[in-house]
């Protein structure tokens, strides 16, 4: 099971640029890091991603948001302006995910586990103390 941050707590966040600049006012699901070949394609190495529910969630700014389908059942949002990778949805769901690099003040989030372990780079190694779960 995934634990949450604190509730009471707002997550404001954005790209680079100042382009994109979002607030989440929920708690966020720990962090889960992706080692697969899509993730490392779009990011250029192993991906993190924080869930929450996407009625929490605030675009302060957007004028840099851009969505891109990357398959029929996902989109990944960035600024258009800097390249900053900023969110994850799936097409039908009332749940969505940020990364957490791009957080202003990460407030206790934690890494609770990693997925497509077996999939990762050669060019690093898997952190064992990171336990690994199944992707859904």
């Amino acid at each position: 099971m995934i634990k949450k941050a604190d509730t009471n707590v707002v997550f404001d966040g954005g790209c680079h640029c100042g382009a994109v600049r979002y607030s989440v006012m929920a708690p966020l699901e720990d962090a889960v890091m992706c080692h697969c070949q899509l993730c490392r394609k779009l990011h250029g190495h192993v991906s993190s991603y924080a869930g929450f529910d996407k009625s929490a969630l605030t675009l302060v700014r957007d004028a840099g948001l851009r969505w891109y389908r990357i398959s029929p059942k996902t989109d990944r949002g960035f600024c258009k302006e800097c390249g900053s990778g900023i969110f994850w949805r799936p097409v039908k769901s009332d749940h969505m995910a940020l990364m957490p690099g791009t957080l202003d003040d990460s407030q206790g989030l934690k890494t609770g586990g990693q997925i497509f372990c077996a999939d990762k780079g050669d060019y690093y190694p898997i952190d064992p103390s990171i336990k690994e779960i199944a992707a859904s």
